[in-house]
């Protein structure tokens, strides 16, 4: 996928608002709901996230993953989730640990952290969502990691094929996050909008 970045994209980012992102989180247990997002909002959203890129890229090492686990368990419980850390799911092997738990009503949301996207990270992942969905079908999984890896993402290459291969089969989406001396942020990305 490659984005060309215009003025007039950069008038209204897509989901910027608080009560746009809260919709969209909510929106990813609702396949309804997701099919509504068209291809020109999502493709002005991949815009938005590309120019975040563009601001932080060379300026900062990758984040670690406790600052990762972090600043998404602060999104989520901002998003009025029940989030725990590094903890087991109660309806899955009590030995298997996961980064974050999150829980709203009957929803779960199982997140995996990893800093830096690898091949070896890739099949970590795909273990692991194979594991979750084969036990847990409607729960989502999500992938955080930090907004400098957006090209692994993004960028034609086995490594984004096999995400995107991710996000069709077991519904994988991302969550993108930054973070300097004065804020931090993320970004989610569903699994719908990876192959739209």
């Amino acid at each position: 996928m490659v984005y060309e970045i215009s003025m007039e994209d950069r008038e209204l980012d897509p989901f910027s608002k608080y009560s746009e992102n809260k919709i969209l989180l909510n929106s990813i247990f609702m396949k309804d709901k997701m099919s509504k997002y068209s291809k020109q909002v999502i493709d002005k959203y991949f815009k938005s996230l590309l120019r975040a890129h563009k601001k932080v890229e060379l300026t900062r090492d990758l984040l670690e993953l406790g600052m990762i686990q972090d600043i998404v368990a602060d999104y989520l419980m901002d998003m009025q989730w029940h989030v725990k850390y590094d903890t087991s799911y109660s309806d899955f092997d009590p030995q298997y640990r996961f980064d974050l738990v999150a829980r709203k009503e009957k929803r779960a949301i199982v997140v995996l952290v990893q800093p830096e996207i690898t091949r070896q990270s890739i099949l970590e992942i795909q273990k692991d969502i194979f594991s979750v969905k084969k036990e847990m079908p409607s729960t989502r999984v999500l992938l955080a990691t930090d907004v400098l890896e957006l090209p692994s993402i993004l960028e034609k290459s086995a490594l984004s094929d096999f995400i995107i291969d991710m996000a069709k089969k077991y519904k994988l989406g991302i969550l993108l996050v930054d973070k300097n001396l004065d804020y931090q942020e993320t970004w989610l990305v569903p699994s719908e909008f990876l192959y739209a």
